[in-house]
């Protein structure tokens, strides 16, 4: 009889088990019915990825429409005089994402912008960063929210006059910032954002395989002067690529040949 009750007893439990496995799986294969397919694993909102530098993909809105006959500020002539040296600025140039609520003045932009693009010889053209086969292919795109005698919006500028042509207005600044998902932005009283024209290459190459690279050194230079013009005016910004760069193509209503490569922040850092 106990040989007998003991084979029941396992056979009973075994079946018991068999079920409970089944059972188990059952609720495991049936979860993702009850939850549409997705996880149920917080995922950390767009908000907080920014806050905690995170990079984030943020939708792609409708662009703004574009201030075709915006108005145009001429920029005060760069002021060279400085107690700052070259050897200053590339010992204390630093990446900073977090800045005071300090407006720029416009006579700092003046110059941050002549650093990046500004013509040192009126007759032959020539600008501040070098160029390949005298192509000039870059754009700089000024998304301002704090700087004095400026009013907030994204402007263009103007080498040539040495002046900003407004583009779109705070809401079109606002999307940008948005589309770029990086906190730095947030609190800097400008970002600059470098397009290049991909057909300024193509025209003059007789392979495109190395058209990106090209713009890519360009925009390297560019930034860099800017890096180093902050730092002698006490500034700081930090350069990044990281950016859904779709989204802000769309915001800026470039074209197939025109697209976004670089972007850099201005303002005084928070931590100093």
């Amino acid at each position: 009889m106990d040989n007998g009750f003991r084979d029941i007893f396992c056979r009973e439990t075994a079946i018991a088990g068999i079920i409970l496995i089944v059972l188990i799986a059952a609720i495991l294969f049936a979860a993702p019915l009850f939850t549409g397919g997705k996880s149920t694993e917080r995922v950390t909102p767009p908000s907080e990825r920014v806050m905690q530098g995170l990079p984030v993909r943020q939708p792609v809105h409708p662009p703004v429409t574009v201030l075709t006959n915006g108005p145009v500020v001429t920029l005060p002539a760069p002021d060279h005089q400085t107690n700052s040296s070259l050897d200053y600025a590339l010992e204390h140039r630093g990446s900073t994402r977090a800045y005071m609520n300090d407006s720029i003045s416009l006579s700092n932009l003046s110059l941050i912008l002549w650093s990046a693009q500004g013509i040192t010889d009126p007759v032959s053209g020539k600008r501040t960063a070098p160029t390949t086969m005298h192509s000039y292919p870059l754009t700089l795109y000024v998304a301002v929210s704090n700087v004095s005698e400026l009013n907030p919006g994204v402007y263009i500028y103007i080498p040539k006059t040495h002046a900003l042509s407004q583009y779109l207005n705070t809401t079109g600044r606002d999307q940008i910032l948005s589309a770029l998902g990086r906190r730095q932005v947030m609190s800097a009283p400008v970002t600059i954002i470098v397009s290049g024209n991909f057909n300024a290459f193509k025209e003059r190459m007789s392979s495109t395989d190395d058209v990106p690279r090209y713009i890519s050194l360009e925009a390297g230079h560019v930034v860099q002067n800017i890096l180093l013009m902050e730092t002698s005016r006490g500034m700081a910004g930090v350069p990044f690529t990281d950016f859904n760069a779709t989204a802000v193509d769309v915001q800026l209503s470039l074209n197939g040949n025109n697209h976004v490569v670089y972007a850099v922040t201005a303002g005084y850092p928070a931590d100093l």
